[in-house]
């Protein structure tokens, strides 16, 4: 009766939750942004984006298309599907525990879960629990009955919950393994094997579209790219917010590049003009050809077209412009964008050199050649196109800042540069805003190497001009006579969701190791500080670290105290049942310890932890229960001697 009462109060504190008060300031619609998202699914649109992956969203789309927008009703589920875990708790510690503790951990869980918060808002934590905990349950049922069809069902939760929770995508081959080394047998493998391919099989839609979509094997999200580079900019002196770090400048890229070598490229344009063209086309052509091609749009939604250039397959330069054609009897001849056509196109770039310089040919004035103009002047270096710049009116690195930030602050560019100094290890060029670039005296053509405070600095390190426009009368006089409706506006390459994620997933890698190779030793120990950290609460007040709310200090201040005694309580629970000889804990302890394994150099925070907080819930009861006894033996000797 405990144990069902544990759940009855895990869900009327669910209900309370979502309909009278909840102790959380998000509302109803949590922070994901997945509301929207099942609202677009419900309506029949594609899901779009591989940000996060399917599972909650189409949750949620399932009761939209049913009874409309009314989040009350998934919530509502939720939290029932949550109030369930105090029971599954219980059976899972059965297999490990004695009875009373077994309830106890039930009562732990039903009364004291953070999952209970998160069913009162749309996250996927409560359900993903569920499907976690129902798995593990499963696991324990698959090994007592050697039942080939229970590890079948294991598999598909542990696939689903997958796509709820993408970094327990690990948790299907740890309890494959897991099972074939406990009994090693030809059965028990070849159940492991069942487990494995069912977990595939609950992945499989989602891989298959993905793969068509870019090409590449994604079975859960692209979210760990960015996440990673979080977490190695949370090192050293930045160790809680990742925020102040300087390097956090460079995700934004110097050039307009993708990585992406065997997928065709995405090129989209608007029309604004009231009147419709009779065409548009795009012309381009790769650096290594002479011969342009054209192409029509592949599609036309209003008056935005897209197109499509076939994949280069290798590194490559791709110089573009659009054509659009007009009615006769409009008197107007064909338009051209950028107004230079050919002589002074746009340039993309293709390659997966993220942080070095992509402009092979000299086509743009930007930050690098600034960078090497100013060594030049310190060090006498020689400046590769440096007869481009000439012809551009470039001499020196002050010429080439005040060129490239003077369509942004106009006449005030001539006076941004209030002084430069160099010795021998380094140059520092100051800004009059306060900012500043630091060029070392090794470098290895690399954009993260130098140092870029936020400001001018790094408003310089994203802009870019193109030296063709810059040099050529005629592109300007093309420039300032164009027929502005005529263009076509808002280009963009590559920003449509499974060209531009994939791509800065790797770009997110990549800055994340170099980050890691510029100071090893600090994300080695800020890793080993997320481990613990990721079963605490640690709210601040400062508002680019942590979300600020309504009593927000003393709601943070209380969740850490409570967090503390929840992990100081759970060590204390390991410790004991390892004393006691508690081999048969192995399980628990390596799916809670999985997360940290996952997690801990990633940015993360207790909220990823709230997934296995039930087993954790496990190992606080037999602590609580330890001095339970031992207290009734300090109130009660004498009932020790009677045991």
């Amino acid at each position: 009766m405990l144990v069902y009462g544990a759940c009855g109060v895990s869900l009327v504190l669910g209900l309370l939750f979502i309909f009278v008060w909840a102790p959380h300031p998000w509302g109803w619609e949590g922070f994901d942004h997945y509301h929207d998202l099942a609202l677009d699914i419900a309506r029949g649109r594609p899901f779009p984006t591989m940000e996060v992956p399917w599972g909650y969203a189409y949750f949620l789309a399932a009761f939209y298309r049913v009874f409309g927008d009314r989040p009350w009703i998934p919530l509502t589920i939720q939290a029932a599907l949550n109030s369930t875990v105090p029971l599954l708790v219980f059976a899972c510690a059965r297999t490990w525990l004695d009875k009373p503790t077994a309830v106890l951990a039930a009562l732990l869980t039903g009364l004291f879960s953070f999952n209970t918060v998160y069913a009162s808002t749309q996250s996927s934590d409560a359900v993903c629990t569920w499907l976690f905990m129902s798995a593990v349950l499963a696991f324990t049922i698959a090994r007592d009955s050697d039942g080939t069809r229970w590890f079948a069902l294991v598999g598909l939760l542990t696939g689903l919950a997958a796509q709820f929770r993408p970094n327990l995508i690990l948790i299907p081959p740890l309890l494959g393994l897991y099972a074939s080394i406990e009994r090693r047998t030809r059965r028990r493998l070849a159940q492991a094997a069942v487990l494995i391919v069912c977990a595939g099989a609950a992945l499989a839609p989602w891989v298959i579209r993905n793969y068509r979509l870019t090409g590449m094997v994604v079975p859960t999200s692209v979210h760990a790219g960015v996440q990673l580079w979080y977490g190695t900019l949370q090192t050293g002196p930045y160790l809680h917010s990742r925020a102040y770090n300087p390097r956090s400048v460079f995700e934004a890229p110097v050039f307009d590049y993708t990585s992406l070598e065997r997928v065709p490229i995405v090129v989209q344009g608007l029309i604004t003009c009231e009147d419709q063209p009779t065409s548009v086309s795009l012309s381009y052509r790769l650096d290594d050809e002479a011969t342009e091609r054209r192409l029509t749009p592949v599609r036309i939604d209003g008056r935005r077209y897209t197109f499509e250039i076939p994949a280069p397959g290798r590194k490559a330069v791709i110089y573009y412009y659009f054509v659009s054609g007009w009615p006769a009897g409009l008197d107007r001849a064909a338009q051209i964008t950028p107004p230079a056509g050919a002589r002074a196109p746009f340039v993309y770039f293709v390659s997966p050199d993220h942080l070095a310089d992509l402009d092979v040919h000299g086509d743009l004035l930007d930050v690098f050649d600034a960078v090497r103009l100013a060594r030049h002047s310190a060090w006498g270096e020689p400046v590769p196109f440096a007869d481009k710049l000439r012809s551009a009116g470039i001499a020196g690195a002050q010429e080439a800042v005040v060129v490239l930030m003077r369509p942004l602050l106009k006449e005030k560019a001539k006076h941004l540069v209030s002084n430069v100094e160099h010795d021998a290890a380094d140059m520092r060029i100051n800004f009059s805003d306060g900012s500043s670039m630091t060029i070392p005296r090794e470098w290895h053509g690399s954009i993260s190497e130098l140092t870029l405070t936020q400001g001018i600095a790094s408003t310089l390190m994203t802009t870019k001009l193109s030296l063709k426009a810059l040099e050529d009368p005629e592109s300007r006089k093309a420039v300032a006579s164009h027929w502005v409706c005529g263009q076509i506006e808002d280009v963009s390459v590559n920003q449509v969701f499974y060209r531009r994620e994939p791509h800065m997933m790797r770009r997110y890698v990549t800055l994340a190791v170099d980050n890691i190779r510029h100071d090893p030793p600090g994300f080695v120990l800020a890793s080993a500080y997320r481990a613990v950290r990721l079963f605490m609460i640690q709210g601040t007040s400062d508002r680019f670290t942590a979300q600020q709310f309504a009593q927000s200090g003393r709601v943070y201040a209380a969740a850490m105290s409570v967090s503390i005694i929840y992990l100081t309580l759970f060590v204390i629970g390991v410790v004991m049942a390892w004393q006691r000889g508690g081999s048969g804990l192995v399980l628990p302890l390596l799916l809670i310890a999985s997360l940290p394994v996952t997690l801990a150099p990633v940015l993360t925070n207790m909220r990823y932890s709230v997934t296995v907080q039930p087993l954790m819930f496990m190992f606080t009861a037999i602590a609580i229960m330890a001095f339970a006894r031992r207290w009734r033996r300090f109130v009660n000797p004498s009932h020790e001697l009677r045991e």
